[in-house]
C-alpha cells in the first residue's frame, strides 16, 4: 500500500503514468487509482521532490508556454518557484534580483485589488475596483504596494476613461530597480491562444492556460446581474477546482511577457465546470493607454 503513492509520483517525473501515451485524468496526493487506470499528479510535486533537484524546462511566470499541457491537466504554480530551482549544483550565491510590477491596491490600507505598473507613475487595474461615486472616496485614501516596505501615495484615479480599465497615478515617477514597468500587449490574442493568468487573492501564483470563447465565460457569470461580456473582453480557461481559482480584479493575463488582459469582475468558479474568467482587452485601448503614459511621463 505504501509502494503505490510513490510509484505514482515517479512514473510522473519520467513523463508517463504506468506506461500509458494517453491522457491521465488528475487526482489528489492520498487518492490511489482503480487497478488498470492511468493517473497523473501535477501539483505538489515540486514539494515531493527533494531539494536541489535537476530544472527542466524553465519555469517563469511571465513565460506563455504550456507545451504538452492536456486541457484537464491546468497546473497552479507558485509565483516564486524560481527561487526553488537550480541548475542542479548546490550554490551558496545570492538569488537574482526578481523584477516585479504586480500592484496591491489599497483602499484605507486593506487590499482591493491588484494592478499592474505600465509605466513610472501608471498602474493599470479593473474599473470594478472604484465605486461610481469617485468624490466620496478621495485618491489620498488609496495606496500601492509592490511589497511590505514597498508603499507609494496615489496622486489621482483615472477612472470612465477606457471601458472595463482605470488608472492609478502615482503622485511621483517610481525609481526602484524592483519594480519595474511591463510592456502592453502589441498584437490581437485570438482563440487557443497561450497565456499565463497570475493569481493574486491569497498568494501570488499564475496558472499557465489558453483563451476560449467568449460565450463560454456566460455559464461562468450567469448568476452575476452586473457582469455583462462585450467584444472588448478576452474570456481565459480557469482551473476547474473551486479551491484554485484564486484571481481577484485586476489581475493581469499575460502573452509574449507583455500585459495583454486585465481582470475584470474577479473569479466566478465552480467545481468541475468549465470556468471561463473574463478580461479587459489591453490591446484593443493600446492606443488610449499609450496616450496617457505620454501624458503623465515624469
Amino acid at each position: 500500500m505504501q509502494l503505490s503513492p510513490l510509484f505514482i509520483i515517479l512514473s510522473v517525473c519520467h513523463g508517463s503514468v504506468f506506461g500509458f501515451s494517453e491522457t491521465a485524468p488528475q487526482i489528489n496526493l492520498g487518492e490511489i487509482p482503480p487497478i488498470g487506470q492511468p493517473y497523473q499528479i501535477v501539483r505538489v510535486i515540486e514539494y515531493i521532490v527533494p531539494y536541489p533537484y535537476q530544472r527542466s524546462p524553465k519555469i517563469s511566470a511571465r513565460t506563455s508556454s504550456v507545451n504538452n499541457k492536456e486541457l484537464n491537466s491546468l497546473e497552479i504554480i507558485p509565483a516564486d518557484i524560481e527561487t526553488l530551482l537550480t541548475d542542479g549544483q548546490a550554490t551558496t550565491e545570492a538569488p537574482k534580483p526578481v523584477k516585479h510590477f504586480v500592484m496591491r491596491i489599497l483602499y484605507e490600507n486593506r487590499v482591493i485589488c491588484s494592478g499592474a505598473l505600465i509605466s513610472s507613475r501608471l498602474v493599470l487595474t479593473s474599473a470594478h475596483c472604484f465605486p461610481r461615486t469617485l468624490h466620496q472616496h478621495p485618491s489620498r485614501l488609496y495606496k500601492l504596494q509592490a511589497s511590505r516596505s514597498r508603499i507609494y501615495s496615489v496622486a489621482n484615479l483615472i477612472t470612465g476613461t477606457i471601458e472595463d480599465m482605470a488608472l492609478l497615478l502615482l503622485r511621483a515617477p517610481l525609481e526602484d530597480p524592483f519594480v519595474q514597468p511591463i510592456d502592453l500587449c502589441d498584437s490581437p490574442l485570438r482563440r487557443n491562444d497561450n497565456v499565463t493568468m497570475y493569481m493574486s487573492q491569497q498568494h501570488l501564483r499564475f496558472l499557465r492556460t489558453k483563451l476560449i470563447p467568449n460565450r463560454n465565460c456566460k455559464s461562468s457569470y450567469v448568476q452575476d446581474e452586473n457582469a455583462f461580456i462585450t467584444p472588448t473582453m478576452l474570456c481565459a480557461l480557469n482551473s476547474n477546482r473551486l479551491v484554485d481559482c484564486q484571481t481577484a480584479k485586476g489581475d493581469v493575463l499575460l502573452h509574449q511577457d507583455r500585459v495583454c488582459g486585465v481582470d475584470i469582475y474577479g473569479q466566478h468558479c465552480s467545481d468541475g465546470g468549465v470556468n471561463g474568467e473574463l478580461y479587459a482587452d489591453v490591446f484593443k485601448a493600446r492606443t488610449q493607454l499609450m496616450h496617457l503614459i505620454e501624458r503623465y511621463a515624469n
